[in-house]
């Protein structure tokens, strides 16, 4: 009775090539599902980030203008409206009349029922 020797392998076989290409597919899939998901992200925090700067344009020009003087609006967007209120009223102990005062504001979105809200002075022609 005569034994033949093994034969030596060569290559890969058809399971481990599968195996292989499963475990990639698992991986490469992982990746792209990051990717998306990051790429999903970076495109929100853009849209925050231009939605703030609009709204912190929009504040700084309530800042700024007043019923009495003329300030060129740099952004404009239709979206805002600014709203003076009303004038806060003076302290009760005032040792002499002023020519400015404090008076609230809103700054109002209406497609995204948004109001903010704050005080600016404003500067009158005669004191008060």
């Amino acid at each position: 009775m005569r034994i033949e020797p093994a034969r030596q392998q060569r290559g890969f076989t058809l399971l481990e090539v599968i195996v292989a290409l499963a475990i990639t597919g698992f991986v490469l899939g992982g990746l792209f599902a990051l990717a998306g998901g990051s790429k999903q992200l970076a495109w929100k925090s853009e849209q925050s980030l231009q939605s703030a700067t609009e709204v912190r344009a929009q504040i700084n020009f309530a800042l700024l203008e007043d019923d009495y003087g003329s300030v060129d609006a740099i952004l404009v967007d239709n979206a805002y409206q600014i709203r003076s209120v009303d004038l806060l009223t003076p302290p009760l102990r005032q040792t002499q009349p002023s020519i400015y005062s404090l008076q609230t504001y809103e700054v109002i979105n209406d497609e995204t029922d948004e109001i903010i809200n704050g005080n600016r002075w404003v500067r009158f022609s005669l004191p008060r």
